[in-house]
């Protein structure tokens, strides 16, 4: 019997996805994230899939704590967006920044779990 998409589910996603950025667990990643991802930084960077995989694999972003609020989520069949604030704290080309984020995520139900089709950060 397959899954039903779920906030409690969904919230566990976040989550993970949080800790394989931690991680640099491009395994996972590639699993959380869609192919068509739009990640887009609260400096207007965006990237795609590869680029979001790329820059952890090569050490050019490298997420050293990720203090995530409690996540606001909405759900409307297969689709859900996750609002929340966190503080992180990145290094980004040898440069150490913290950071203060509002961020918006929308996840897609598919192959029975939540995939991450999109995010967008800005500075609080």
């Amino acid at each position: 019997m397959a899954q039903q998409p779920d906030a409690r589910a969904l919230a566990h996603a976040v989550a993970d996805f949080d800790k394989a950025l931690l991680s640099r667990d491009t395994v996972a990643l590639k699993w959380i994230m869609s192919d068509k991802i739009s990640y887009g930084h609260s400096n207007g960077w965006v990237e795609t899939k590869k680029d979001v995989i790329g820059d952890l694999y090569n050490g050019t972003l490298s997420y050293k704590q990720i203090n995530p609020g409690t996540p606001e989520i909405i759900t409307e069949g297969n689709t859900a967006s996750v609002r929340m604030m966190a503080d992180v704290d990145v290094i980004m080309s040898g440069k150490q920044l913290q950071f203060k984020l509002k961020m918006l995520q929308v996840w897609k139900w598919e192959n029975d779990h939540w995939i991450l089709f999109a995010r967008q950060s800005v500075k609080a």
